[in-house]
């Protein structure tokens, strides 16, 4: 299916076109006029002409037109003029809308031998002879929009069809607007994914690839959230770029080939701290500059549950874990505990829901305080079958805190932390080392 347009009535004779409908398969190339009515400079349309016929390219300026024209007062009988606009490699031609207008086309008495053409190879779009019979019963002022094509190239033209001798009339054709859609249906193709950090630590998740795509190039990086594409970055700067950002059609440009063919070590990421409390599906993927998406990196949990991989507990039920530890041999499970130097000293625990079911392998972070300082000495504690938890400490530990540090997303928050006050002695004396 085929990105639409639709036709708008703009200030001092120019028509703009804003799409009404996305499809993932053709983007628009805009020359001389842009749907902003700024000039450029028709990229890609390509002048030719014999003798008595002359073209002429003033686009890119205001008021800028591509001209086509016999110019004699009775041009030679096999003059001819015209621009050709010819699909990039990967490309067909599926629709074209213009604004020309032609000069010397009206009715008349004379011989029907100039004649203006518009038209691809595969199909005839516009033609006009001036007669009494011509189809043509006035220059042609009115928009020109043709869809449902499949061409290699679309070209206006004009042209003397009196071979043997002379026309009868001057006649030429002025386009102050081309505007060309071209489908572009293979998507880019993803090498090198890889993620650089899963975000576990640092809060950010990164990924980096290699992109290549035949037609109009890598446009960009989407980078998706529970579906939703959230962020786009650009691969390139002008004119891999939409001419008209504030129309909801992302796929305008003012060259054939707007975007590069490739693109090594492209990088993106997602900050948690950027998205909704809550656990997310994050997606990344390509996007070429026909809308053709291929993934980077599938759907992800980011933040993710801290729990086993295919766990029955619901997202509400993993949120509300709570932690307790203990010293095993403590009075009565206490968090305080007094042991003599080079004794090992066991603490066990319990990860749960508030309904008190146990939370299975869910890591834990834990901290050791010493003099007020607080460092992360592990990060691999797991939680077992039923939440429990067993930590044996290294047996020349001096004085200090343990705080044990769960957090339901990771990355994310301390959602529930558990500290056991350790004093270690020797010689009689409370140890701690320097």
């Amino acid at each position: 299916m085929l990105r639409s347009f639709r036709v708008l009535a703009g200030a001092v004779g120019l028509f703009l076109l804003a799409p009404t409908v996305a499809s993932a398969d053709s983007y628009l190339v805009t020359s001389c006029t842009d749907p902003l009515g700024q000039p450029n400079a028709a990229a890609g349309w390509i002048g030719a002409s014999t003798p008595g016929g002359s073209t002429a390219n003033s686009c890119g300026t205001a008021n800028g037109k591509l001209s086509a024209a016999l110019g004699a007062a009775t041009p030679a009988g096999n003059a001819t003029a015209g621009w050709r606009f010819t699909a990039p490699p990967g490309t067909r031609i599926v629709r074209v809308l213009a604004k020309r207008t032609t000069h010397g086309f009206g009715p008349s008495l004379e011989a029907k031998d100039v004649s203006y053409l518009l038209e691809t190879n595969d199909q005839l779009l516009e033609s006009c002879e001036p007669s009494l019979t011509s189809s043509c019963v006035a220059d042609l002022t009115v928009p020109f929009d043709k869809q449902g094509l499949n061409g290699s190239y679309v070209e206006f033209r004009i042209l003397c069809t009196n071979v043997a001798r002379t026309c009868t009339r001057p006649v030429s054709v002025d386009a102050t607007q081309l505007y060309v859609a071209l489908q572009d249906t293979s998507a880019p193709v993803v090498t090198n994914p890889r993620v650089i950090d899963d975000g576990e630590s640092s809060g950010t998740l990164r990924v980096s690839y290699d992109g290549a795509d035949v037609g109009g190039g890598v446009y960009r990086t989407l980078i998706k959230v529970d579906g939703k594409t959230s962020q786009a970055l650009p691969l390139a700067p002008a004119p891999c770029a939409d001419v008209s950002p504030n129309d909801s059609d992302a796929y305008q440009f003012n060259v054939p080939v707007p975007c590069p063919a490739s693109v090594t070590a492209a990088q993106a990421s997602v900050d948690a701290r950027s998205l909704p409390a809550g656990p997310h599906s994050v997606e990344i993927a390509v996007e070429d500059a026909a809308g053709n998406q291929s993934d980077v990196l599938a759907a992800t949990q980011f933040p993710r549950l801290n729990i086993t991989t295919g766990s029955s507990l619901t997202t509400q039920a993993a949120l509300s874990g709570r932690l307790r530890m203990w010293f095993v041999k403590a009075a009565n499970h206490g968090r305080h505990y007094a042991s003599r130097y080079g004794t090992r000293v066991v603490t066990r625990g319990r990860l749960s829901t508030r309904g008190g079911r146990g939370i299975r392998g869910a890591r834990i972070d834990v901290y050791h305080i010493r003099d007020g300082k607080r460092r992360l000495l592990k990060t691999g504690l797991k939680s077992r079958a039923g939440g429990k938890l067993t930590l044996i400490l290294p047996m020349n530990v001096d004085t200090r805190t343990v705080e044990y540090a769960y957090r339901a997303l990771r990355p994310g928050p301390v959602t529930s932390r558990q500290r056991l006050s350790l004093t270690v002695r020797r010689n009689g004396t409370t140890f701690h080392r320097n």
